[in-house]
């Protein structure tokens, strides 16, 4: 798996990674409240040279005039909207950088940020990741890191782990930094599939083609707010129900990309991931009337919960019986608990 990489660590790659054109693509659509903020946190970057791309895919808002007032500081591509999917194709293709990052419009980086990548960053490495602080709609800190990196922290050659289990902590999107050779191999996205978290794909497959690095550090800031599905609780059901129905979402979504790029995974560990399952039984708790997938049921969820719970890798005991306990309430407790159990997923 490789030793935890920490910031600040100098290695012979990342001298020779120094000069290396790193990319800021950031994809908005009508967040112009909070996209002055991302950008000029793209634009306040240590490391040197850094290009800023702003994609505006068909914002309605002031974002346009956003993106005018920074004249020749960013590289403005305006485009009709398409999707997220559609806009960081947008991106992808007008980036020279031999690394990319994507900046969601509602998050921003740390000045460090980018330094601490190049830093870390070594030739078989096709993905960095670090930890994100969440703060509220005004930027104040919530006091929790995403991802929490509790007990497993992934580096190296990681592909096993995916295979077996069907996920990885991981950063969200603003949390990345992709080699353009291997988004190369996943590019262009196909968008009638990812009109929304497009990010998904490249998060959960570039690892198959080279090393993860994962910094133990916020490098940058997760904005939580009513307008992102961050701010998503279990018993907003709507929401809830987007994300067990949508295609962007579904298992069989990054089964049929993978397969199409040569990457060989199990659909049914995929389907049975502790966070698939968090979601199914959350939702049928609270309206099986309206839950989407018409063949679950509690005990059925139940038994898939505690055994992912079970087969968790790298947790200790103590986690694995407290997730196995969540999967007992959620299948057996009185609605008043259930609702108190409902959690934000993301």
């Amino acid at each position: 798996m490789g030793e935890m990489s920490s910031p600040g660590t100098s290695t012979a790659a990342s001298t020779q990674s120094a000069r290396a054109l790193v990319s800021i693509v950031i994809p908005n659509y009508n967040y112009g409240r909070y996209l002055r903020i991302a950008i000029d946190s793209a634009l306040a970057q240590t490391y040197s040279p850094v290009e800023v791309i702003v994609v505006d895919d068909g914002s309605t808002d002031d974002s346009r005039a956003v993106i005018e007032s920074y004249g020749k500081r960013i590289a403005p591509v305006i485009k009709t909207n398409g999707g997220h999917g559609s806009a960081i194709n947008a991106g992808f293709a007008a980036s020279r950088g031999d690394i990319l990052m994507f900046l969601d419009a509602d998050d921003e980086l740390l000045p460090n940020a980018v330094a601490q990548v190049i830093d870390a960053w070594r030739p078989s490495v096709t993905k960095v990741q670090f930890q994100l602080e969440m703060v509220d709609d005004r930027g104040k800190p919530l006091g929790m890191r995403v991802p929490p990196f509790d007990g497993y922290i992934p580096n190296g050659d990681i592909r096993d782990r995916i295979i077996r289990f069907g996920e990885y902590p991981t950063s969200p999107s603003s949390g990345n930094a992709y080699a353009r050779t291997a988004l190369s191999r996943l590019m262009p996205i196909d968008e009638s599939l990812w009109f929304a978290n497009a990010e998904k794909s490249l998060v959960f497959l570039t690892p198959f083609f080279g090393d993860v690095v994962s910094l133990c550090a916020p490098l940058g800031r997760y904005r939580i707010h009513a307008a992102n599905d961050s701010g998503f609780k279990g018993r907003h059901l709507e929401t809830l129900h987007r994300r067990l129905s949508e295609v962007y979402f579904k298992p069989e979504t990054i089964f049929r990309v993978a397969a199409s790029k040569g990457i060989e995974l199990d659909l049914g560990v995929l389907s049975s991931t502790s966070r698939q399952l968090k979601l199914r039984i959350t939702s049928l708790r609270l309206d099986p009337e309206t839950h989407p997938i018409a063949d679950d049921t509690r005990l059925g969820l139940l038994f898939k919960g505690i055994r992912a719970s079970m087969r968790e890798p790298d947790i200790s005991l103590t986690i694995r019986a407290k997730q196995a306990a969540w999967f007992i309430l959620m299948a057996t407790a009185p609605m008043t608990v259930v609702s108190r159990l409902s959690a934000p997923e993301r």
